[in-house]
């Protein structure tokens, strides 16, 4: 598994503002790092290519315009180094973030343990 060093980002991704608010909370409480959040992929997407600051992308796969899998193989095929944790609520689509190169996975909704736990791992 990766290991990132301190300091470092991690951008939030949700176009649920209930759950990216509840996810950056958990973040910012558990994990004591740097968190960006995003409401879309293409936002996500456009601030790390102008930045290169997010060091995690926690991304959700259901959204509008731009999902998470095409989020995820952007930014593993342009920043392969980055980890990527990808959320859904639907269980079939671990096989398939896996697949495109996705360091993480976690099925929503999920205890706050289970996503600093996850996230602990690449610090």
């Amino acid at each position: 598994m990766k290991k990132l060093t301190s300091p470092i980002k991690i951008a939030v991704v949700d176009d649920d503002n209930m759950f990216l608010q509840m996810a950056v909370k958990i973040v910012m409480h558990n994990i004591h790092e740097n968190v960006l959040s995003f409401k879309s992929s293409k936002a996500a997407l456009s601030h790390i290519e102008e930045n290169d600051s997010a060091d995690i992308i926690l991304s959700d796969i259901n959204m509008p315009e731009m999902n998470g899998l095409e989020l995820l193989a952007r930014i593993k095929k342009k920043y392969p180094a980055k980890v990527c944790i990808m959320m859904s609520g639907d269980p079939a689509n671990e096989k398939c973030v896996r697949e495109l190169g996705a360091d993480g996975y976690l099925n929503k909704p999920f205890q706050a343990s289970e996503l600093s736990d996850l996230l602990l791992s690449f610090i």
